[in-house]
């Protein structure tokens, strides 16, 4: 480990230990003066003395004064304390000395007020005890236990062994796998035809229209090029400040490194000096190098989910320098290729209507007006958010990860991801609905970056104008000198790479996407489809004749481009009551499921169902993880992380689209999840619940905690456990319940809208009739002559039939596309309504702590659903909604370890 990585808990438990000293101190001497003043007041002689000594007390243990008489403590010091009105206690007592009206049996319950209140403040001690005893915990085990499989070179003999044991034989067998098959593909040249590649990218700008689109591309790169060049020291502060960031949140470099470049963030001088040298770096970048004569190390690496790559262990400097010229090149191309598609001719866009249709449609309906349709939505959705979305904008944008495991709303890669579901889901229900048919098809590119032809890539950055200077400088990169690190810590010769692009680095990303974007281009051209795609997850859904024709060029600019399909990762659907046509297009279609994440849509119902055979798979998984965890808060962190995020993404997001149906599937995984978990053990209860509040009990002898201790917030001093149910049934409500019912509704809707039209053209008289005439084609006295001379098929006297009138429906109809629309959003949560209690505890709050600032309608709809569940007890225990005071635990600490990612010991 790193001396960062190996410092760092000490440094935290020293923090922790200093300010958890002081809370039991304060607890002690609480506990102290506590036990004394309830020993004075068991001695006084009648309810008045009783209720005067422990007014006293109390206003002397709260402002440190252990002399001063009650008459003399200002209303001011004493006035509130977490509800209780002391100053008003005061009075009532001072009223009783003199007024005999007063009963013995009031002083009792203010006493009893008084006394429940220091029980209150003694249990926010004892689960503030209790919190700092799980942190310290987390730290001593976290310090203890943190092992990785890429060891540093600097580690040491003794602890590098250790560190393997943790591999079980099987793994190793697994890892020398991936590595052999590694160097069996990137030390082997790609053979591809040259020139079939360059006939495909020419076939795909063959007219005019998209020459002139081409060679607006081709000088754009050409003077972007050049002026890139001029600009001898890009390497300032600002830039460095973006690259680290951006390096930061890649998987590109090991821990130890972004250690490191956290350390340069800080550091102005050093900053100073990395320009310096990078800068001198690009002022020769003819000569650049990656100057490594050792060759760069390469080894296998966990990832975040537990799977393993094969990546380079490079040079931070290197890192920094081809990332500032990968992401100025990506946002350059990413701008091009979108104005490209942009063009008519170019993408063969498909929301226009022939002028014809347009004053057909002008005479029998009246108008010239097309509103926004589902066609052009459709075309808007896939530029916005799917076209490129791997590549960044801007260079301070990140390029897409859309397997990060981040619980941020914000994360766009996986929002994309849900999206991309929901827009499967919606389109197969539309389809089938408009067409009576729909067919579905998935797709993997095997080994994608690491088997990609070098030639390829290349030609394809010389098809779009990228000069010689860095065509070369394109080449040296991908040619990098790689040494093989095996499993048992011996390195390979030093051998120069032959195919492939390095893992991570936005040049992935950039050249996967140039490359893919021929196969975009030729399946919208020829097959008249758009091709989803995530990177190299490739999706189709459409008429299963287009779906066929797209399947088919895909395959053939695969075989040019030199790309393999993974066919483990390769299915189709098709849903067709015409049974001929069906098996047809099958036997074009490749064979295997259709599923995303571990969402499944049936070949036969066409329902999206849970496939709950990978869910039992990951439960052992999940059960083999938590058993590992040596405390609480790991436990939680995991629990978190798989329960909260994972399976949160790999079931779907909630959309009308799926409809109730899909919650409620996932409810019951959940509950089943839950049952295979704790269920099958009587040590484990049946819930989360009941099986960590056993937990605390066995490592710290405390049993019976509040179920909110567990799901409050840390901000109130609860665990932050994540309830997976919550965030399902505060959505459950706004769902549709009936999906296809929204375009059963349409299809009434559309008829009825014909009907009006039809009885409009009907009443209109002659003169009225070949005012619509003159109005689209000019002077006319010959209405029929006119209608017949540019409709050809018919005269103007009858109204079009119902099938001309929907024929372009999904380009002229804004029904379809608001129903469309709809069944694609996840509607908004449907909260639950705070009792006037809470709100109160809320300002409360608010005033004792006002650094939390809690406003109920900022809260999210899982924090609204937990605080009020639980808000009866905790008001009860605590006489607050914080289970523990702010200032008593190192909150700082906690974000800190909060913010570290679990790392899956197996692939989930």
């Amino acid at each position: 480990m790193s001396s960062s990585a190996s410092i760092l808990p000490q440094t935290l438990q020293s923090i922790t230990s200093i300010k958890l000293r002081e809370l039991r101190k304060q607890r002690k001497g609480f506990e102290t003066r506590r036990k004394k003043l309830l020993e004075d007041v068991e001695d006084a002689k009648d309810e008045q003395a009783r209720l005067r000594i422990l007014l006293t007390g109390w206003a002397r243990m709260h402002t440190s004064n252990a002399e001063k008489p009650l008459e003399e403590f200002r209303d001011r010091d004493i006035q509130h304390h977490r509800g209780l009105s002391v100053t008003n206690i005061r009075r009532f007592l001072e009223q009783a000395q003199y007024d005999p009206s007063i009963p013995s049996s009031l002083l009792r319950e203010l006493e009893g007020d008084l006394c429940r209140n220091m029980d209150r403040i003694s249990r926010k001690f004892d689960y503030a005890d209790l919190y700092s005893r799980l942190l310290t915990e987390w730290l001593r085990s976290d310090a203890s236990s943190r092992v990785d499989i890429d060891m540093p070179e600097d580690e040491s003999a003794e602890s590098a062994e250790s560190a393997f044991e943790v591999v079980p034989d099987s793994q190793k067998t697994r890892l020398l796998q991936l590595s052999e098959k590694f160097e069996s593909v990137v030390f082997t040249p790609g053979e591809v035809d040259v020139i079939e590649i360059e006939k495909l990218l020419n076939g795909l700008f063959s007219d005019e229209d998209c020459k002139r689109a081409l060679d607006y591309v081709r000088n754009a790169t050409k003077q972007f090029g050049q002026t890139f060049l001029v600009n001898s020291a890009p390497f300032g502060h600002t830039i460095l400040r973006r690259c680290i960031k951006g390096l930061l949140h890649s998987d590109l470099l090991s821990e130890q490194k972004k250690n490191t470049l956290h350390d340069f963030l800080q550091d102005e001088v050093v900053l100073t000096e990395i320009a310096d040298v990078l800068n001198m770096r690009f002022a020769d970048l003819e000569g650049w190098g990656w100057d490594a004569e050792g060759g760069i190390p390469v080894e296998p690496r966990r990832q975040l989910n537990g799977k393993y790559r094969v990546v380079m262990d490079e040079d931070i400097l290197q890192s920094i320098f081809v990332h500032y010229i990968s992401m100025s090149w990506a946002t350059h191309f990413k701008e091009q290729l979108r104005n490209t598609i942009r063009t008519e001719r170019v993408w063969r866009r498909s929301h226009s209507l022939p002028k014809e249709e347009i004053a057909r449609r002008e005479y029998y309906l009246g108008t010239s007006y097309i509103s926004q349709g589902l066609a052009k939505e459709r075309e808007d959705t896939y530029e916005k958010h799917f076209f490129m979305c791997q590549l960044p904008a801007s260079l301070d944008a990140e390029a897409g990860d859309y397997e990060n495991d981040s619980d941020s709303r914000q994360k766009q890669p996986l929002n994309v991801k849900q999206l991309l579901l929901r827009t499967l889901g919606t389109e197969v229900m539309v389809q089938r609905s408009l067409h009576g048919e729909v067919a579905i098809v998935q797709s993997d590119l095997q080994w994608f970056a690491t088997s990609t032809s070098h030639s390829t890539v290349l030609t394809v950055l010389r098809f779009f104008g990228v000069e010689p200077v860095w065509i070369s400088f394109f080449r040296r990169y991908l040619e990098a000198p790689l040494r093989m690190i095996r499993l048992e810590g011996s390195s390979a010769e030093v051998r120069i790479r032959k195919r492939g692009v390095p893992i991570g680095h936005v040049f992935q990303k950039l050249f996967g996407e140039l490359i893919i974007f021929a196969m975009d281009l030729a399946v919208k051209q020829e097959a008249e489809i758009l091709l989803y795609r995530l990177h190299d997850d490739l999706w189709l859904c459409g008429e299963p004749e287009k779906c066929a024709k797209a399947w088919k060029t895909m395959q053939r600019c695969a075989q040019i481009m030199g790309l393999e399909f993974n066919m483990t990762k390769t299915g189709s659907v098709c849903l067709s009551e015409d049974m001929a046509k069906k098996d047809r297009i099958l036997a074009i279609l490749p064979k295997g499921k259709v599923a995303v994440g571990f969402l499944e849509l049936d070949a036969n119902s066409g329902e999206w169902v849970i496939d709950q055979r990978q869910v039992d798979a990951h439960i052992q998984q999940l059960q083999k993880q938590l058993a590992g965890c040596k405390s609480v808060f790991s436990w939680i962190q995991t629990w978190n992380s798989c329960i909260g995020r994972f399976f949160g993404h790999t079931f779907g997001q909630p959309a009308n689209c799926f409809g109730r149906r899909h919650v409620d599937m996932i409810l019951e995984t959940h509950r089943r999840m839950q049952h295979k978990l704790f269920g099958q053990s009587s040590a484990a209860g049946n819930s989360v619940t009941e099986y960590l509040k056993n937990l605390i009990s066995e490592h710290f002898g405390i049993a019976n905690v509040p179920d909110a201790f567990l799901y409050f917030p840390e901000e109130l001093g609860g665990l932050g456990l994540r309830n997976p149910f919550i965030s399902l049934l505060v959505i459950r409500e706004n769902l549709e319940r009936d999906p296809p019912k929204k375009l059963l509704d349409f299809f009434d809707t559309e008829k009825v809208e014909y009907e009006y039209y039809k009885r409009k053209f009907e009443a209109l008289n002659e003169i009225e009739r070949l005012g619509r005439v003159m109005k689209i084609w000019g002077s006319s006295s010959d209405i029929k002559k006119s209608v017949e001379q540019h409709f050809h098929d018919r005269t103007g006297e009858n109204f079009m039939p119902f099938n001309e009138y929907i024929q372009y429906r999904e380009i002229t109809d804004q029904t379809l596309f608001n129903t469309y629309k709809e069944l694609l959003i996840t509607p908004s949560e449907h909260d639950v309504r705070p009792s006037q209690a809470v709100m109160h505890a809320l300002d409360q709050l608010n005033e004792t702590t006002p650094e939390l600032a809690w406003n109920w309608n900022q809260l999210g709809s899982d924090q609204k659903w937990i605080i009020q569940l639980y808000s009866s007890d905790v008001l009860e225990r605590f006489g607050a909604l914080n289970l523990v005071d702010r200032n008593l635990l190192p909150m700082g600490v906690m974000k800190m370890l909060r913010a570290r990612k679990v790392v899956w010991q197996t692939g989930l």
